[in-house]
Order: C-alpha cells, then structure tokens, then sequence
C-alpha cells in the first residue's frame, strides 16, 4: 500500500468516525469527542500500517468498524491498561471511579449539612514536600555561610531581639542587612514573595465558600 493510498484511506475513515465516535464511545475523566476522534485517527493509521506490513487489502468500512470497537472497549492509542486507575479501561471496568473535588459529601445521613472532597482533604499545614525543601535548603546555607547566622536566625524564629542574642545592636544590625542581602542572592529573589503567597488551592477553596455562602 503506498502513502497515497494510505493517505486515502484516511480520508475516507474519518469521516465514519466523525459520525460515530460521540454517539457510541463513552468519555472517562478529561476526554472530549475530539480528543477521542484525534485519538481514533491514530489508532486507525496504526491498523493501516499492521494490515500493509501484513500485504493484507481492507476497506474504509472495515478499518472505522475495528477502531470504534477498540475505543469502545477503553482503549486508547497511547494505552491498553486495565489496571491504571486513570486509564478509560479500567474505568469502563467499574474497577476505579474518577469524582471531581468540586463533589458534594454529606456529613452523615441524618445532616443536611455538605461539603465538598476538596474540602475533606484540604488543610491549613503546609505540604511536607516545601517544608522539607526549605529546611534542606536553611542547612546548606547555613553551612555555606558565616556561623553566626545560625544563632541569628535561630534567635529571629524565637522572636528574641538583638540585644538578648547577645549582641550589640549596631553590629546585630549590619548582621542582619549583611544576612537578608546573601540569603536573596541564595534563595533567589522570589523566595520571600513566594514564602508569603498563599497557595491557590487555599484561594480557591476560599472563593467557592464565599460563592456558596451567597447563594
């Protein structure tokens, strides 16, 4: 089959799949009838070019009959897993279920009260992996930089003044401007706004209340 012919073919199955693709194959998770219409496309080039190596002739009709049936049994170009819980086979599978944390979930069956998933599995504790980063990051600066700002910084997290570190002011100050100018040239200059912003899912979380409270 030359790349012409092959090339004709696919005119001729893509419109077949147009036509059936959004009636008969079901959406799992972000899929669109496009996505799956691009993503049938491929699977039916794919066909095309085991049926050539194959010296085997088929028709459009053929080809758009298997691809419909492959997408219909959650199989996708880029995957066959049945056992991926994201994957459309393992969903039509009834083995996973994907919900949206936009979800309503009761409290219990006697409370008219709801919340929502991102709700139940939101929290105010900063995520372990940044507090994990920031400590990784206070010790190799500390261990980089001059001694003294390892007391200083301790005695900044303890809200001790200068004075009761032990220092006088004067010198505690230039430590401290001296401190603030290499610790932004280290962490880079978005560090502090960055430490100060509040994560989106905070703000989210955040707006929808507010929505919900005025409705």
């Amino acid at each position: 089959m030359s790349p012409s012919a092959g090339q004709m073919l696919i005119d001729h199955i893509t419109p077949r799949l147009r036509s059936s693709i959004p009636r008969v194959v079901q959406l799992f998770g972000g899929e669109d009838h496009e996505e799956l219409l691009q993503d049938s496309i491929t699977v039916a080039a794919q066909m095309l070019h085991s049926v050539e190596s194959a010296g085997k002739d088929v028709t459009p009709g053929n080809i758009a009959h298997y691809v419909i049936l492959f997408m219909k049994s959650g199989r996708r170009s880029q995957s066959s897993s049945r056992a991926d819980v994201m994957a459309p086979g393992t969903q039509l599978d009834q083995k996973c279920t994907v919900q949206s944390l936009d979800e309503q979930v009761s409290y219990g069956h006697d409370s008219d009260e709801s919340v929502t998933l991102g709700e139940i599995l939101a929290t105010d504790r900063e995520d372990p992996a940044t507090l994990g980063a920031r400590n990784v990051d206070w010790e190799e600066f500390t261990r980089s930089h001059d001694p003294r700002y390892s007391t200083l910084l301790k005695g900044i997290a303890e809200g001790r003044s200068i004075r009761e570190s032990g220092d006088s002011a004067w010198s505690g100050y230039q430590l401290r401007r001296r401190l603030a100018v290499e610790l932004r040239a280290y962490l880079g200059a978005d560090a502090i706004p960055d430490s100060l912003r509040a994560p989106a899912w905070r703000n989210n979380l955040i707006a929808h209340r507010e929505k919900q409270a005025c409705r």
